[in-house]
C-alpha cells in the first residue's frame, strides 16, 4: 500500500486503489503536533474515512511535529503510530483483514505489536501526546479485543496443541515462571475485560485470586491450558504462540538453563506445523523469544535448540557470572562483621562472591529466625524485583535464598543522598525523575505501589538511576496475603504521603508521585522535607511541578505517573516565539521590494492559521502587487491562507472585529483579486473572490463596495465567469451591488449573478 502525506485541509488528488493518505492535523499536545487523518481507498476507489491516529518518533521531544515522508510505503522502525478510537480499528476491519494488518503493519501501530508498545511507552511523545486520551492498559487490552487481526486461520493443530500441553506439564516447570499467575496473565490479556466463572466476581482476576490464591487446591497447576477464556486450546496461533513465547521472556524466567529447556521443547512440537521461536532481540542482554514461519521443507525435522548466549544484567560480565553461578547458597557470598549503616527494615552487606570475587550487595533480614511478617514483606520485595528484572531503573536480583530471608543486587556506585549536589544540574534531576517515572509505570501497571521513595533507596548503577528497596511494596489489590499487616504507618517521614499514616494499603499510584514531589523539592532546596509542612523550590518550572504532585488530597495530584510526566513536559516546554514581531520585521523589508521577504512572510501567517492579528494586522497591509505575486508562486499555499482569513470573518475569543478593520480587509482582497485576475490566474482569482465576499457579505462596509463596484464593471471573459459564479454562491454579498444589474457597462454575466442575488 502506498502512503501519501497531505498538508492541514489537504484533499486526496487522483485516488486510486490500494492508496492511502494521511492529512496532517495542527492539534497541539504541550507542543508535540503528531494527529493525522487517514483516508483508505477501497477496492471500488472510494475514499473511506478511518480516523485520527497519532505518529511519533523514538527520541522526540518538544516542540515538534512528527516529520513523515512525503511517500512511504512503510514507516521506517524509529516511527510507530496509535489509533485515538475503537473506531479507527473497526473501520479498518471493515477494509477487510488483509488491507487491515497491511495498514497496521506499515504504520507501526502499538496496539497491534505490544512489544513495540513496550519500547516506545515512556518516550515523551508516548506519555504526552499519543497516550493523552488514550489509556496503557486500553492500548493493551481493549484494542486487541475489539477487531484488530489475530492472524490467518489456525495452523498449530488440536493434535499438536495437545501433546505440547501435556509435554509441559511433565516437565514441572510453572507456565508462569518467577511471576504469580495474574502478574503473568496481565502482560497477554485484559483480565478485566474478560469474564468469571465464578458467579461472585464480576472479572476473570477476582475469580482467579479465589481460587489459585485465597483457596489453591481448587484447580489444577496447569488449568490455564484449559480455560477458554484464554484461547490455547482453541484460539488463534498468535494466541498460543505469543503465550509460548512469554512463558520464557527473560523477564518471566530467570533460569538460562530451563528457558532452553522448554525452547527446545516448544519448537520440537512446533515444527511440524510450520512455527518455531526463535531469537528477536535482547533485554539487557538476554534473548527474548517471538514466533515465525520455517520453510516447509524443515517442518517435519526437529529443530535443534539455539546455542545458549550468556545473559548481561545490567551492570556488566561481572553480575553476569554472579548470575550463572547462583545457587540459593548464603555461604556463596563472604559478608563483613558490619553492614552498612541505615539498612532500614534488613541489613545490607558490601558482600563478595566467592566464586567470582565480585562485590555485590547482600540484604538480609536482622533475625537468624526472623518473624513471619519480615519475611513475608521480603518475599514481596523479591517478586516485584523479579517482575521488573530487566528494567533499566529497577536494580537487578542476582541471587535469592530459598527462604526468602536473603538476596543478592549488584553493588551500586552511591545514591541519590550521596549525590544531591549534582542533582541541582537540570539534566540530571530530570534523569533521575525520568528514571523514577519510568520504572513505577511499569509497576503501576501490574498493580504494585513502591511507597518508600527516598534520596537513599535511589541508587546510582552503571551509568543511570535505578530504584531499590521494595521492602514495603504494596501487592496488586487482591493478593495482599493478609489483611493489615502494614499497620496504621508506613514510609519514611517527610516523603511519604499523608494517607499512608492512615489507611496504608488504600494507597494508590499518587501516593508515589507524592513522594517523587518531595525528594525533587529535598534535591532543589537542600532541605529534607518535614511532615505536613509544605517544602517548595525556588519559582521555576519545578516549583507547579511539586505543588501539584504533593497535595495533600490525593484526587488533586496527577493520579498516574503518565500524567506526571506530561506535567513536567508541560513546564519544561520552551515556550513557543511569539511569530508576530518577525511578521512586522518581514512586511517592512517586503516594502522595500524584497520579494523573498514577502514569500517567507506569507509562509509565516500560513503556519499560524489561527493567529488572527497575523492575519488581520499584518498580513492585509503587505503591498496587493507583491502579495498578489506571492501568491500565485505557491499556489497551495494561497488557498489555505486565504480559506484560513476568511475563518477569522467574525474574530475569536479575544477579537472583535471592527468596522475598520473589516473595510480594510474587503479592500486588500479586491487588490488581490485586480492582480489575479490581471495575470489571469483563475485559482487565486476565485479563492480571493470567495473570501472577500465572506467579508463583505458579514460586513456591509460602504467603503470597501465603493472599491469593488468600478472594479466588477471592468470584468470581461473569464474573469467575469469566475467571479459570477463566486457572487451567485454568495448572495449576502451580491445583494450589495445590485444597482449594477441594469448597467450595461458591466459583463452579462455579473448583472445576471447580482440581479439573482436581489430576487433571492
Amino acid at each position: 500500500m502506498q502512503f501519501t502525506v497531505l498538508p492541514v485541509r489537504g484533499q486526496p488528488v487522483s485516488p486510486v486503489p490500494g492508496q492511502a493518505f494521511l492529512v496532517r492535523d495542527n492539534w497541539d499536545d504541550y507542543s508535540f503536533k503528531t494527529t493525522f487523518q487517514l483516508l483508505c481507498v477501497d477496492q471500488d476507489g472510494e475514499i473511506r474515512e478511518i480516523g485520527a491516529v497519532k505518529v511519533g518518533r523514538f527520541g522526540m521531544a518538544a516542540p515538534a511535529r512528527t516529520p513523515l515522508p512525503g511517500d512511504f510505503e512503510t514507516l521506517g522502525g524509529d516511527f510507530f503510530s496509535l489509533g485515538l478510537r475503537d473506531a479507527y480499528y473497526e473501520r479498518l476491519r471493515e477494509l477487510g483483514g488483509e488491507l487491515q494488518r497491511t495498514v497496521l503493519q506499515a504504520l507501526n501501530d502499538v496496539s497491534f505489536d505490544l512489544d513495540l508498545f513496550a519500547r516506545a511507552r515512556t518516550e515523551n511523545v508516548t506519555v504526552t501526546s499519543l497516550l493523552r486520551t488514550v489509556s496503557a492498559h486500553t492500548v493493551a487490552g481493549r484494542f486487541r479485543g475489539s477487531g484488530i487481526p489475530a492472524g490467518s486461520s489456525a495452523a498449530v493443530t488440536e493434535v499438536t496443541r495437545r501433546r505440547l500441553f501435556d509435554a509441559l506439564r511433565r516437565t514441572g516447570a510453572s507456565w508462569s515462571g518467577s511471576l504469580d499467575e495474574v502478574a503473568f496473565l496481565r502482560r497477554l490479556y485484559d483480565l478485566d475485560g474478560l469474564k468469571s466463572h465464578d458467579p461472585r466476581f464480576a472479572t476473570a482476576e477476582g475469580d482467579i485470586v479465589q481460587h489459585c490464591y485465597n483457596n489453591p487446591g481448587d484447580w489444577d497447576d496447569d488449568w490455564v491450558f484449559g480455560d477458554d477464556r484464554f484461547g490455547l486450546c482453541d484460539g488463534s496461533d498468535e494466541v498460543l504462540l505469543r503465550f509460548l513465547a512469554e512463558m520464557i521472556h527473560p523477564a518471566v524466567r530467570t533460569d538460562s538453563g530451563e528457558v532452553q529447556r522448554l525452547l527446545a521443547l516448544v519448537n520440537d512440537h512446533l515444527a511440524a506445523d510450520g512455527y518455531e521461536l526463535a531469537e528477536a532481540r535482547t533485554v539487557s542482554g538476554y534473548p527474548v523469544y517471538e514466533a515465525r514461519r520455517i520453510p516447509a521443507g524443515r517442518r517435519t525435522a526437529h529443530p535443534a535448540p539455539p546455542v545458549a548466549t550468556a545473559p548481561v544484567p545490567p551492570g556488566g560480565d561481572d553480575y553476569a557470572a554472579v548470575r550463572r553461578a547462583a545457587r540459593g547458597e548464603r555461604k556463596d557470598y563472604a559478608c563483613p562483621r558490619e553492614p552498612v549503616p541505615d539498612g532500614g527494615q534488613a541489613d545490607v552487606f558490601e558482600a563478595i562472591h566467592k566464586p567470582t570475587g565480585t562485590k555485590v550487595a547482600l540484604k538480609k533480614l536482622h533475625s537468624k529466625y526472623p518473624p513471619e511478617r519480615q519475611v513475608a514483606r521480603m518475599r514481596r520485595e523479591i517478586e516485584i524485583g523479579q517482575l521488573l528484572n530487566g528494567h533499566p531503573h529497577a536494580m537487578p536480583i542476582l541471587d535469592v535464598g530459598a527462604s526468602h530471608t536473603w538476596f543478592v543486587m549488584p553493588w551500586a556506585q552511591g545514591t541519590a543522598a550521596q549525590r544531591q549536589e549534582q542533582l541541582r544540574e537540570p539534566a540530571e534531576l530530570r534523569a533521575l525523575v525520568d528514571a523514577l517515572a519510568s520504572v513505577l509505570a511499569t509497576a503501576h501497571d501490574h498493580g504494585w505501589l513502591h511507597r518508600d521513595i527516598k534520596p537513599s533507596n535511589i541508587l546510582h548503577f552503571d551509568g543511570r538511576w535505578t530504584l531499590a528497596d521494595w521492602g514495603i511494596v504494596r501487592r496488586p489489590r487482591g493478593q495482599t496475603t493478609k489483611a493489615g499487616r502494614t499497620g496504621l504507618y508506613i514510609g519514611t517521614e517527610g516523603f511519604a504521603a499523608p494517607e499512608l499514616s492512615g489507611t496504608p494499603h488504600e494507597a494508590t499510584a499518587s501516593s508515589d508521585i507524592y513522594s517523587i514531589g518531595r525528594v525533587i523539592a529535598w534535591a532543589l532546596t537542600g532541605k529534607m522535607p518535614e511532615t505536613n509542612l509544605p517544602l517548595q523550590p525556588p519559582p521555576g518550572p519545578w516549583r507547579p511541578v511539586v505543588r501539584a504532585a504533593t497535595h495533600q488530597d490525593p484526587k488533586r495530584r496527577p493520579q498516574t505517573v503518565h500524567d506526571l510526566l506530561a506535567l513536567i513536559d508541560r513546564e519544561h516546554a520552551d515556550v513557543p516565539e511569539d511569530p508576530f514581531p518577525r511578521a512586522q520585521t518581514l512586511l517592512e523589508a517586503a516594502g522595500t521590494g524584497d520579494a523573498a521577504a514577502a514569500d517567507t512572510l506569507l509562509a509565516l501567517v500560513g503556519d499560524h492559521p489561527e493567529d488572527y492579528e497575523l492575519h488581520i494586522g499584518v498580513l492585509t497591509r503587505l503591498d496587493t502587487q507583491q502579495a498578489g505575486a506571492a501568491l500565485e508562486r505557491e499556489a497551495a499555499q494561497s488557498q489555505r491562507l486565504l480559506r484560513a482569513l476568511a475563518e477569522h470573518v467574525h474574530g475569536d475569543d479575544t477579537h472583535i472585529v471592527q468596522f475598520g478593520e473589516a473595510a480594510a480587509v474587503v479592500i486588500w482582497l479586491q487588490g488581490i483579486c485586480a492582480h489575479a485576475a490581471a495575470h489571469r490566474d483563475w485559482d487565486v482569482l476565485e479563492e480571493a473572490a470567495r473570501t472577500m465576499c465572506t467579508w463583505d457579505g458579514a460586513w456591509d462596509q460602504w467603503n470597501a463596495q465603493d472599491k469593488i463596484t468600478p472594479w466588477l464593471r471592468t470584468l470581461t471573459d473569464e474573469a467575469a465567469s469566475v467571479i459570477a459564479a463566486v457572487l451567485r454562491d454568495h448572495p449576502e454579498s451580491a445583494q450589495h451591488f445590485s444597482h449594477i444589474a441594469d448597467d450595461r457597462t458591466a459583463a452579462p454575466r455579473i448583472r445576471q449573478a447580482v440581479r439573482t442575488s436581489a430576487v433571492t
